[in-house]
């Protein structure tokens, strides 16, 4: 940790300044010291070359669930509303720490393979948590709350707000606590409210799903739907048929800028407007919701309004990998599927939603998600093979197009190697 050394590459891409050809980042006590030309290097700094690569910052996870890594392939052909009721809920995942504890842990062994060394961790146990802090992965642990699953809301609430000032007490800079109030169909007002005034006490970010299932536009707009049972729907109030899933969150001050929206498939427009509005980002997990069958997110209509936008991979359990560059590559051809548009998004954009972006959603902007001196020394180096088109894209364009986790050489953290092929 506390060694100095240099790393040169044929191209080094600071994110927030021009990539540097022939370039070098010099590391010290875990931190970047310098970004420069390689031939500025003094003689005398232990030096690891790779004239072939391209170093940029190590990726962020804007959204996961560490704890289900583990059960990827229980429900290949389940429907979002199947797999999350017939699968995921029933495991009783609170009641299995053992396996969840090596689940996260394997999660993260995941995460550094595939270059990401910071995410957004979502769960109601702090087995995730346990395991970042354990193994050294930076980022946030939004703590779920639901309230639908219990008979005494008033406890049920009360439990939860001791938890999350413990989990705010307990987080540092390198792993924040956050709050997920889970999804307008599993949050009634008085939890969402809670939710609400525990952010603004305790200052913490907000991670929710929104607009995920068709299902969910139904319930709120209609009452109709599969989460419209009786002892469900009588905890709501009555829909009007305006009134969005967006709009209900609103009402409950849930929208801020510290606030991560994921999914948004079934965003309507007006929706878009009250995002835009509150400062909120919004997260997509392409892969994800392509498997579980709810549908593309309009995310080129998202950056025309110029949302913060974020990319995420989701659990393997519906998302399959921690593959970032994977979803990044799908997000586009989607996009391009879904409108017939081919210029939606320029290729250094796009390479922005899994470095700056969700650096600055998690509030960790000063750590990760770009290379410049004072940050943590995390650092992703991959070497993509070029024949034949490199004299036909930019080094953004090749991170997009030519890069898999195949090519991904080196991965540190805090200035150590977390990763190597």
């Amino acid at each position: 940790m506390h060694e100095r050394f240099a790393i040169t590459a044929g191209t080094v891409v600071p994110i927030t300044g021009p990539p540097i050809e022939d370039g070098a980042v010099v590391v010290a006590n875990g931190k970047i010291e310098e970004v420069l030309r390689r031939q500025r290097l003094s003689g005398d700094i232990r030096t690891e070359e790779f004239p072939n690569g391209i170093l940029m910052p190590a990726l962020v996870n804007a959204h996961t669930h560490l704890v289900l890594t583990a059960f990827r392939g229980l429900a290949d052909n389940a429907d979002f509303f199947t797999w999350l009721t017939e699968y995921i809920v029933p495991l009783g995942l609170d009641q299995r720490e053992s396996e969840c504890r090596d689940s996260a842990r394997l999660g993260i062994k995941k995460c550094f393979r595939n270059g990401i060394t910071a995410l957004g961790e979502n769960h109601y146990t702090f087995w995730g948590r346990d395991a970042m802090s354990e193994l050294g992965m930076k980022g946030a642990m939004f703590y779920e709350i639901f309230g639908i699953g219990s008979l005494d809301l008033v406890r049920s609430m009360e439990r939860d707000r001791e938890v999350i000032s413990r989990l705010a007490i307990e987080s540092d800079s390198r792993i924040r606590a956050g709050i997920s109030p889970h999804a307008p169909y599993t949050v009634t007002p008085s939890m969402g409210k809670m939710a609400k005034e525990i952010s603004e006490e305790l200052n913490l970010p907000i991670s929710t799903h929104i607009a995920e299932p068709y299902d969910e536009v139904e319930f709120f707009l209609k009452a109709k739907g599969r989460f419209a049972d009786p002892r469900h729907a009588a905890r709501y109030p009555k829909p009007d048929g305006k009134r969005t899933s967006v709009n209900y969150f609103d009402d409950l001050g849930l929208l801020t800028p510290k606030t991560l929206l994921v999914h948004g498939v079934h965003l309507a427009y007006s929706d878009l407007d009250i995002i835009k509005e509150r400062g909120c980002t919004l997260v997509t997990c392409p892969t994800s919701n392509a498997k579980t069958g709810v549908g593309i997110a309009r995310v080129g209509e998202w950056y025309k309004k110029e949302i913060p936008i974020c990319i995420g991979t989701d659990s393997p359990s519906s998302g399959e990998t921690f593959d970032l560059f994977e979803e990044m590559r799908r997000m586009v051809l989607f996009q391009r599927g879904l409108t017939g548009k081919t210029d939606l998004f320029t290729a250094e954009s796009v390479i922005r939603m899994v470095t700056v972006n969700p650096a600055k959603a998690l509030g960790m902007e000063d750590m990760v998600g770009d290379l410049r001196p004072g940050s943590c020394a995390d650092l992703l180096l991959v070497e993509p093979d070029l024949d034949g088109v490199k004299k036909y894209r930019d080094v953004f364009g090749t991170l997009l197009w030519d890069v898999t986790s195949e090519n991904i050489v080196k991965v540190w953290a805090d200035g150590r190697e977390v990763y190597s092929r």
